[in-house]
């Protein structure tokens, strides 16, 4: 048995989150797509092939969480069994990049949302099918984003050297807080999905309706935006960015609160997502009504840009936008 630390275990843990957490939310996904893809093929045995293409769209969560995963084992030594002398720093690190990448994942949900509502309209009509996959899609941008944040983590920290470096414990805890703004404002990709399903079925009915779909369902995507944005300023005003590491370990601890302000104010976009899908019905049904909708449905995001606001206030108030 071969005797590690404490940072190869928690870099352990790292890579646990990353493939596990995907792995809920596409599996979840799949399984929304899977069950409108047999209830169409009962009937309609040739649109195997088209039910598989859609129930395939959620699996890509799932890859990029096998992916960080294996670049976590790598980076740290796990993976040929050298993980002797892995600095705590780099496993709560890689703690911080299992968390972006792995809740960011359960955007797969949403996208399973769309995809059954995908299947169920070339179902009943084959032309829809291009346009049922560009919305499918829309829900997978949460779980890119989450990708982004995981690589650049792995990046400016070092990881992708080949060799641990021992950066500074604050570090690890600024990439926690990154990893939670990113990650759980990528749940915003499940209303996306609600979203983008009723797109589906109004553009199924009228194409005319492809647009004004788009619109609605791309709303709910600002949340995992304002996430993207609070990461990324937590790894450049910590000084990530130039290898240049000036926070304190207090200040690493604050830097998670960012990421809980943004992140779970993130999830207004659920609610974001079931008003979009209202308002796509009823301008589907009065085009005078889509100004209205866009107001009604924007009223959730406020939640969000509280959220963003606070966590800039707590930049502003441990000093890091003044850094």
């Amino acid at each position: 048995m071969i005797e590690i630390g404490v940072g190869a275990a928690l870099a352990a843990i790292g890579a646990g989150l990353a493939v596990g957490l995907t792995a809920i939310g596409s599996g979840i996904g799949v399984g929304i797509a899977g069950a409108a893809g047999a209830g169409v093929i009962a009937e309609k045995p040739d649109r195997f092939g088209m039910a598989i293409v859609f129930q395939a769209l959620p699996q890509t969560q799932g890859i990029y969480g096998l992916l960080v995963a294996i670049l976590i084992l790598m980076a740290t030594g796990l993976l040929g069994g050298i993980a002797v002398d892995i600095p705590v720093s780099v496993g709560l690190t890689a703690i911080g990049v299992g968390l972006a990448v792995g809740i960011a994942g359960f955007s797969a949900i949403g996208q399973g949302i769309a995809a059954s509502a995908g299947i169920g309209a070339t179902a009943e009509k084959s032309e829809a099918m291009g346009r049922s996959i560009v919305f499918s899609v829309l829900p997978e941008t949460q779980a890119i984003y989450g990708l982004l944040i995981a690589i650049l983590l792995m990046a400016f920290t070092g990881m992708f050297g080949g060799i641990a470096v021992d950066v500074p414990i604050s570090v690890g805890l600024t990439a926690i807080g990154c990893g939670l703004a990113i990650g759980l404002a990528g749940l915003s990709g499940i209303g996306q999905g609600i979203a983008a399903s009723a797109g589906i079925g109004a553009t199924a009915e009228k194409e005319e309706m492809f647009g004004k779909g788009i619109v609605f369902s791309v709303l709910p995507e600002t949340q995992a935006i304002y996430g993207l944005l609070i990461a990324i300023l937590l790894m450049a005003f910590t000084g990530m960015f130039v290898g240049d590491f000036n926070a304190t370990v207090t200040v690493g601890l604050a830097t998670i609160g960012c990421g809980l302000a943004i992140g779970l104010a993130g999830l207004s976009a659920i609610g974001q997502g079931i008003t979009a899908a209202g308002a796509i019905g009823a301008t589907s049904r009065n085009p005078d009504a889509m100004g209205r909708g866009l107001i009604l449905t924007v009223m959730s995001e406020t939640f969000a840009i509280f959220g963003l606001l606070v966590a800039i206030l707590i930049m502003f108030g441990i000093g890091l936008l003044g850094a």
